[in-house]
């Protein structure tokens, strides 16, 4: 009886030994057999947005059956490779990420698919001070200020006017990002603006120096302008705009009070009466 008792301990334990190993090869099998990795998006990725890798993709398991030749699967690429690039259009979180859709800076067409649709790049000198120092980075928001003499040789004119308002960085210098957020001594600062505003930018260039003004994160607060002024007549319309235009540009006279504010002063105009008599009149 007792050796009929061992006899079955026994056999119950090889078969838990062999329910053991089994399920051991299984588990490793099923491992081995895990299907490949793509990159596929973490959040939606807007059309013209920088790419941070670490932040925007990451790698997900995928059916074999389902990859395709247009895929980026774990181990033909990195994700540190499309840091920094551009997405060509929008990608919506948890789509397959594939070829082509996201352009890297040292590829062809990288700036068109940074540009917004209808506006243009267009690219102006900057100093330390006309920079801002460096603290202007890509994605910030600017205007631009021209500083122009005018008048005649006698009684020059000094002035500066914001010509540009609320335009995107592109890029500083070739560096379309800046994820650590230094401050840069650039010598180039590309924008991005409407076909009229690229216009206006290359006259400036030649009419006096531009300078860039950073606008801050926060929307201006133009509840002002959004208020209800019930009906205005075209004399009123064109008044406001003149006193627009005139609140926009800044003169010399205004900035030092020992500037007369007045342009002819120090010319003179001769005043000739009947044909024989003749005064000279000096504006003041």
């Amino acid at each position: 009886m007792q050796g009929r008792s061992l006899l079955l301990l026994g056999v119950a334990a090889i078969l838990a030994l062999v329910t053991a190993l089994g399920l051991k090869s299984r588990m490793g099998s099923d491992d081995a057999n895990t299907g490949p990795r793509i990159v596929v998006a973490t959040i939606d990725i807007p059309a013209g947005a920088f790419v941070r890798a670490n932040d925007f993709l990451t790698f997900k398991e995928w059916p074999e059956d389902n990859i395709t030749e247009s895929m980026l699967v774990d181990g033909q690429v990195t994700l540190k490779e499309f840091d920094g690039s551009v997405a060509r259009r929008a990608i919506q979180k948890g789509e397959a990420v594939v070829k082509n859709v996201l352009v890297k800076a040292t590829e062809g067409g990288f700036m068109s698919a940074v540009l917004e649709q209808g506006k243009r790049a267009v690219s102006i000198a900057v100093d330390s001070t006309s920079g801002n120092a460096g603290f202007i980075f890509p994605g910030d928001k600017v205007d631009l200020i021209l500083t122009l003499s005018t008048g005649s040789r006698q009684s020059p004119v000094r002035a500066s006017e914001t010509f540009v308002e609320d335009v995107r960085v592109l890029a500083v210098d070739q560096m379309l990002d800046n994820p650590e957020n230094k401050a840069m001594l650039a010598k180039t600062v590309t924008l991005e603006v409407t076909p009229k505003q690229a216009e206006k930018i290359n006259v400036a260039k030649d009419l006096g120096k531009i300078s860039l003004s950073l606008r801050s994160l926060a929307k201006d607060d133009d509840s002002e302008k959004t208020e209800d002024a019930g009906e205005i007549d075209l004399h009123t319309l064109l008044e406001n705009a003149e006193k627009s235009q005139e609140e926009s540009v800044t003169r010399d006279s205004d900035v030092s009070s020992i500037v007369t504010p007045r342009m002819a002063v120090g010319a003179k105009v001769q005043i000739i009466r009947g044909g024989k008599e003749r005064e000279e009149v000096e504006f003041r």
